[in-house]
């Protein structure tokens, strides 16, 4: 860049700029400027550059306007969703109470009604049946039990015992090959009333005498099922729902089926439930 002292051509006096006009202090003579192609060339690169440096402040501009009306945007959606959640809740609520206050309202008597006509039990006859279902649960004693008690159970122990089996048989592999064994006889081995147990529950248990035979050889084992929820009727006998359940068995089990010793089976279906146990007599 050149430093250029505008002198007058005509008197030497200084000239001064008014626009696109150049003027002399001293003699007033006008002149114009004759731009070339290369002044005309610069002028227009200061102009882009003027104009980009707009154009990015003004897009600038415009995407941080975008970006607030977008978040505001989000913020109203999430506004109007709360909103709408709130209400199918609160609905949801008003629903519940409206079925509850109906429920109640229309059982009760639905229940009295058919009570009436002798298609339910009345709420008092429930209320005896279970006083009287559940009578001294707690002192259950030899007395209670009768030989058909007695007899239901080890029935229902042995066909459970039965069918299990039945459905799967015991497999064990031994000398390379698999060994199926087919249970074939099942017999009543003993019977124990186990009061005041650790769980709280009065139980009797009901041990049974296994034969297993396969082609390989015929092996004799001990398994055991208990019986619990026993209750007393109004006439002091046991009541049982004879439902025959096994405790989990150890690993000293003969592949997890019964007992080759009879006095583990002992120990671990009447012994480990603590108590008061009585060898129950037939």
């Amino acid at each position: 860049m050149q430093l250029v002292n505008l002198k007058c051509p005509s008197c030497g006096g200084d000239i001064e700029r008014d626009g696109d006009k150049y003027f002399c202090k001293s003699c007033g003579a006008a002149f114009a400027v004759n731009y070339d192609e290369a002044d005309v060339e610069h002028e227009k690169l200061q102009n882009y550059d003027e104009i980009s440096r707009i154009e990015h402040e003004h897009e600038k501009e415009m995407e941080e306007l975008r970006f607030k009306q977008n978040e505001k945007a989000r913020r109203a959606a999430e506004r109007r969703e709360s909103v709408r959640k709130a209400g199918r809740e609160f609905r949801a609520k008003i629903y519940g109470l409206i079925f509850l206050i109906i429920f109640f309202s229309i059982g009760p008597l639905c229940w009295w009604f058919m009570a009436k006509q002798g298609l339910m039990p009345s709420f008092q006859d429930i209320i005896a049946e279970s006083q009287a279902s559940y009578k001294d649960v707690y002192a259950i004693s030899m007395d209670n039990f009768t030989d058909d008690v007695i007899d239901n159970m080890i029935d229902a122990a042995i066909q459970k015992k039965k069918k299990d089996r039945d459905e799967n048989p015991v497999k064990e592999f031994k000398g390379g090959e698999t060994i199926e064994y087919i249970l074939s006889e099942v017999e009543y081995d003993s019977a124990y009333l186990i009061t005041g147990a650790s769980e709280g529950k009065n139980r009797v248990v009901v041990i049974l005498k296994l034969k297993y035979t396969s082609d390989a050889e015929e092996k004799e084992t001990y398994d055991a099922f208990f019986f619990e929820n026993l209750k007393l009727s109004e006439n002091d006998t046991i009541v049982s729902d004879y439902n025959p359940k096994n405790i989990s068995r150890s690993d000293l089990a003969w592949r997890r089926d019964s007992y080759e010793n009879r006095d583990q089976c002992y120990r671990e279906n009447v012994l480990a439930f603590g108590g008061t146990v009585t060898e129950i007599k037939k």
